[in-house]
């Protein structure tokens, strides 16, 4: 199994963290990828940085392609105000309206530039993540904050982004999955790693191996609607604590969490 984890950004290409995973939730290589390496400086381009992580895929056998971004606006007939679903659920700090309103202002650029990527993929045969019609290969987004919380750790600060933070959450990762570490991350390359591990999650056991929260994506007017946020899940193969409860234990104000865990949660042992 393998997946591509992508920590995305808009402005530069230096902040753009890619990691490979492949292996098992219990046992997972990840390598890093630094996009100037090869070539990508400067502004992020959708086309160039679609063939790149495309190839990436492909060269990794990789049959899933995490984003850290968009994949979508807001539906228009949501019960739910200024946001998507699966932005209310995981609590992103930044919310997709309908088409060109986004929260905070700030974050435009970057939601334009991450649904023009997923809308490229979806062209090149890497559709949206669905429930109703799993593809071959997808690509799904994600949210590296959401992805901590969903593990039962500390999410890595923003702004904070000191060696010791990093060694911790390295440390953490190891710990739990396994994870045998090509070189010292940076912090957007442990972010993507932390998402990817739900893309293992999902290609090793399915929509019930790892947290999906949102709903499905589907046109409207000409564009992307709504769609899901894949986070990884408390390991199977570990000693159950607090964290691998239902849903109110990790987010009370989760619509998808409480609905899992009015038939799932029970108490341990």
């Amino acid at each position: 199994m393998a997946v591509v984890s992508i920590d995305l950004a808009s402005r530069r290409y230096r902040d753009i963290g890619i990691a490979i995973l492949k292996g098992s939730v219990k046992s997972a290589d990840v390598q890093l990828v630094l996009p100037e390496k090869h070539g990508l400086r400067g502004t992020p381009e959708v086309e160039k940085l679609l063939d790149f992580c495309t190839e990436l895929a492909e060269e990794a056998g990789a049959n899933l392609i995490l984003i850290d971004g968009p994949q979508g606006w807001r539906a228009s007939r949501s019960p739910i105000d200024y946001m998507r679903l699966c932005e209310r659920c995981t609590r992103t700090p930044g919310k997709t309206d309908v088409p060109e309103i986004v929260k905070p202002a700030s974050w435009t650029r970057m939601v334009r530039f991450s649904v023009a990527l997923f809308d490229r993929l979806d062209k090149e045969g890497w559709p949206r993540f669905s429930h109703q019609s799993p593809p071959d290969r997808s690509a799904v987004e994600s949210f590296p904050t959401h992805a901590w919380r969903s593990l039962g750790c500390t999410p890595l600060p923003g702004r904070d982004r000191s060696v010791e933070n990093l060694r911790e959450g390295c440390k953490k990762l190891s710990d739990l999955f396994g994870i045998t570490w090509a070189r010292f991350p940076t912090h957007d390359e442990i972010q993507a790693v932390v998402a990817g591990i739900g893309g293992l999650m999902l290609q090793e056991s399915g929509p019930s191996g790892c947290r999906i929260h949102g709903s499905e994506p589907f046109c409207e007017s000409g564009t992307w609607r709504e769609g899901f946020i894949l986070s990884p899940k408390w390991p199977a193969h570990k000693p159950p604590h607090r964290w691998a409860l239902g849903g109110p234990t990790l987010d009370s104000s989760c619509v998808c969490d409480n609905r899992e865990a009015q038939n799932t949660a029970k108490p341990l042992d």
